[in-house]
């Protein structure tokens, strides 16, 4: 082979050339081990950071519980006391604001009034409140910070029927009032202590927006509402002058025209105007379709109906069953129950998720499949 100019041939350079490539292959193959090791220690990282934080929460809800379970004792032991449980988890015990932009102070002052308007109220029904100790019991699912008693409704629900068993047969314990009207689920358990007349005149039903009628046919006679801690439902409804996409400016908290609800009759709303729910309208297919609404989806209107929770059946067709959902807002107006009809249709008619025809005009739902919310439009 005819050597170069600097006299190497062409074969020293292949051959330097396969040296090259195989310290480069084998840097490579360093930098993806690197990067491998590199991933794995990220990962076990976030694992390990992720049991201390499951161990962090089981020891504070171990801390709860022993703290909760020496209170318990305590009261068997001490003096005696009535005791006050609330659904935290539940839009009808909400603080109110003046609490809320307070902060931990805030929290103190609830707490505070919260044991003036029961003591005045124990005193209504003949409890010695200066020898009685006032203790509440608020459970949620770790969204308020009262007794955390971990995630989903039941944990909650559950905690506070556990809690009722234990006091309710303990004579130390002059009364109860129980804060979880709103719930039919309760309905079935309370119906235990109905019953029996010694115990049901221990307990007072705390009234949210409304009690369930499955709860209030149970006969209890006393009911408490706490307007002063609790923030009372009502519905922020939009002026006639103003434009249709201004946001909500006043409250009306005048009542409703409805019947008193009963296991049987449920709630009934005359001023609904369910005639404006039907007729059925049906596409050349025979389909049917949602009525176009006249409604800004913009507006900050459709937040306030969310937050407030109001029954579509009971303001839209007039008539509900019996539901947790609020009863007690203000009566809407033709603009005002276009809103809450748009806000219904974002559940699709269960008949249509069937694959069935729906034909009762004044469904609420939505009846287009990949439209849930149905038709609406921002104003112009």
């Amino acid at each position: 082979m005819t050597p170069l100019p600097n006299g190497l041939s062409l074969g020293n350079y292949r051959e330097r050339l396969s040296h090259y490539n195989d310290a480069e292959n084998e840097k490579n193959e360093m930098i993806r081990e690197l990067i491998d090791n590199l991933e794995k220690a990220r990962t076990e990282c976030r694992q390990t950071a992720l049991d201390l934080e499951s161990e962090r929460v089981g020891r504070r809800r171990l801390q709860d519980r022993v703290a909760e379970l020496e209170t318990l004792t305590r009261l068997q032991n001490g003096r005696g006391f009535a005791l006050v449980l609330i659904d935290a988890d539940a839009d009808d015990y909400i603080f109110q604001q003046k609490f809320l932009n307070k902060n931990e102070a805030g929290g103190r002052d609830a707490a505070d009034e919260l044991q003036v308007r029961v003591k005045d109220y124990l005193k209504t029904i003949q409890v010695d409140v200066d020898s009685t100790e006032i203790v509440v019991r608020a459970y949620a699912d770790g969204l308020f910070d009262f007794v955390d008693v971990g995630p989903g409704k039941e944990s909650a629900d559950n905690k506070i029927r556990e809690c009722l068993d234990f006091f309710v047969g303990n004579q130390q314990c002059k009364h109860i009032i129980f804060g979880a009207c709103h719930d039919s689920g309760y309905a079935p358990y309370l119906g235990r202590f109905a019953a029996e007349v010694s115990i049901r005149d221990r307990i007072t039903l705390l009234r949210g927006a409304a009690i369930h009628p499955r709860i209030a046919a149970l006969g209890f006679q006393k009911i408490l509402k706490l307007d002063h801690v609790f923030t009372p439902h009502m519905v922020f409804t939009l002026p006639v002058s103003a434009s249709k996409s201004s946001p909500p400016a006043r409250a009306t908290p005048s009542a409703l025209p409805i019947r008193p609800p009963t296991a049987a009759t449920g709630f009934s709303n005359t001023a609904a105007l369910s005639n404006r729910l039907g007729p059925v309208i049906r596409n050349k297919e025979g389909k049917r379709i949602d009525k176009l609404l006249d409604v800004d989806i913009t507006s900050p209107y459709l937040g306030v109906l969310r937050q407030n929770r109001l029954c579509p059946w009971f303001y839209l067709r007039g008539r509900c069953e019996g539901c947790d959902r609020n009863h007690r807002a203000p009566p809407l107006n033709a603009r005002e129950s276009d809103y809450l009809w748009y806000h219904a249709r974002h559940g699709l008619c269960h008949k249509v998720r069937k694959d069935k025809d729906c034909e009762d005009p004044k469904c609420v739902y939505g009846h287009e499949e990949g439209h849930q919310i149905g038709s609406g439009k921002a104003s112009k």
